[in-house]
């Protein structure tokens, strides 16, 4: 059985804080402005730059203390 993929792993992080949905939806947006990448195609190499781009979001969404968290949590679990 396959891993998933990185964007996938990022957006089942999000999702308690964002609903599933919206993790998905945010994943997608910001691996297409930020990093102009599909999301399937956003590698672990990726994933700082994906992190940065969501951050302001996240700040604004669930608070600056919850985002640092949130954050450190994703760089840990995501493979």
């Amino acid at each position: 059985m396959s891993r998933p993929s990185v964007a996938d792993q990022v957006a089942a992080q999000l999702s308690p804080y964002l609903g599933p949905f919206n993790a998905k939806v945010a994943v997608k947006t910001f691996s297409s402005k930020a990093l102009h990448l599909a999301p399937d195609a956003v590698t672990l190499e990726h994933l700082p730059a994906l992190l940065a781009a969501l951050k302001p979001m996240l700040h604004t969404l669930v608070g600056q203390a919850s985002t640092e968290a949130l954050l450190e949590g994703i760089r840990r679990e995501v493979t």
